[in-house]
């Protein structure tokens, strides 16, 4: 990867689980209990260190003598990830641990000797890694109150549930296809007052029902990773939502959910218990594709509307005569030009609503967009660049810390040969465990 690229060093989190050898988790040793659930998990890694001696609460002195085995020596299990994992995970990992101690602290990795690809876990299943709090609606809602709400919650694709049943999903392009929208839900706020009432208005007798998907390809909330994975794969889907065995929604899985379970810092994880699977091996050329939609950093405006809007990602990369990779242009970009610059506060409140906080240098780059005329006035050079033979760990590493939808493959010289998005990398960790 080019040094722009995000890699697994950075601030993480220190947990260590303080106990003794004598502990136990119902008939299993503390130390193996622990260490079991967080692999199960995807942690990052763990290790387990044993004390010369030490004590605790009770005051009881733990000590190793020569000649001696006193058998109940301190241990101590170190675990190090991202902040978001130890949120997720240690509400279950406390009251595990029956007398002892849990700290956490931060810490810096300032060296990762390597990364590999994880399998997609068979032990692991979905209901460990989806999204619980979930915006349903029913048939018979309104598509302009479906729409009101996903712009409040920010939420891409929304499940519509008959009598607590799951019978379809409404994602964006059905609100554009189907429902009449006439416009992306991202860029709807981008518009005048007076366009989007009516964009709305012209939805007014449509219900959620005439609208969704239908049937929904939903995935068990038991059912293993790879159920979802396959899923998506074959289906070609961003999103599944979760069902429990009467069919009635717990959960939703996406695409960023699977890839961060795959996601590993290698060097950290210890005492694996198979093999390291083909995955870890994977090389971005397995995995590339060639019809990633470019133009030239003098393109009109709309000529890179037509190519953000040419593709899924909605996002174009801008390369010179040579094709050498000189920034990307995203929907964001193309919507704060969209927005007039006279109207600063719908962009600022609609940066809020993409989960951006509003800071001078974003107004300024606002300002400079709303009056871009060309490709080079859009883009932002913040691109990730991997070569064709670059580890598939690294890109995924990229997408998942990075949260980077598309990463553009380079030769030595910079020039573009292609892209892999997250589709792309999930299909060739399938493939590549077959």
């Amino acid at each position: 990867m080019t040094p722009n690229s995000p890699t697994a060093i950075g601030p993480m989190l220190r947990v260590r689980v303080y106990v003794s050898e004598t502990d136990t988790i119902g008939r299993t040793p503390a130390s193996q209990a622990v260490v079991t659930f967080l692999r199960t998990h995807n942690a990052a890694g763990v290790t387990v260190l044993r004390a010369l001696e030490g004590f605790g609460a009770s005051g009881r002195l733990h000590a190793s003598r020569i000649g001696e085995d006193d058998g109940d020596l301190p241990l101590v299990i170190e675990w190090i990830d991202s902040r978001q994992r130890v949120d997720a995970l240690l509400p279950e990992l406390c009251p595990m641990v029956p007398a002892g101690m849990v700290t956490v602290e931060p810490t810096e990795v300032v060296r990762c000797a390597t990364q590999a690809v994880r399998p997609l876990s068979d032990a692991l299943p979905i209901a460990s890694i989806m999204t619980r709090d979930v915006l349903v609606v029913h048939k018979d809602t309104p598509i302009r109150k479906v729409v009101e709400l996903m712009r409040t919650r920010g939420v891409r694709a929304v499940p519509v549930v008959d009598g607590g049943i799951v019978v379809g999903l409404i994602t964006d392009s059905d609100l554009v296809q189907r429902a009449g929208l006439g416009i992306r839900l991202a860029l709807l706020p981008g518009l005048s007052a007076r366009a989007q009432s009516d964009h709305m208005e012209a939805m007014s007798r449509v219900v959620a029902g005439e609208v969704m998907t239908s049937p929904a390809v939903t995935v068990p909330a038991g059912a293993p990773l790879t159920v979802a994975a396959e899923a998506m794969v074959r289906r070609q889907l961003k999103r599944l939502p979760v069902v429990d065995e009467t069919g009635a929604v717990v959960g939703i899985v996406s695409r960023l959910d699977l890839l961060r379970t795959v996601a590993d810092f290698g060097a950290l994880r210890q005492h694996p218990t198979s093999p390291v699977p083909r995955a870890s091996d994977a090389r971005v050329s397995a995995v590339m594709r060639h019809d990633i939609p470019t133009v030239r950093p003098d393109a009109p405006l709309g000529e890179v509307i037509e190519a953000v809007e040419s593709t899924e990602l909605a996002r174009a990369l801008v390369v010179d005569a040579n094709r050498r990779v000189q920034g990307m242009v995203s929907a964001r970009a193309v919507l704060e030009r969209v927005a007039p610059a006279s109207h600063p506060t719908i962009v600022r409140s609609l940066m809020r609503r993409l989960g951006h906080r509003t800071h001078a240098d974003d107004e300024a780059q606002t300002a400079r967009h709303a009056s871009a005329r060309y490709a080079a006035d859009l883009m932002t050079t913040d691109v990730v660049r991997a070569r064709p033979d670059d580890p598939l760990a690294q890109v995924i590493g990229a997408m998942v810390e990075g949260k980077h939808k598309l990463v553009a493959v380079v030769d030595e010289e910079g020039r573009l040969l292609g892209g892999v998005d997250r589709a792309d990398v999930l299909r060739g960790i399938l493939e590549e465990a077959r």
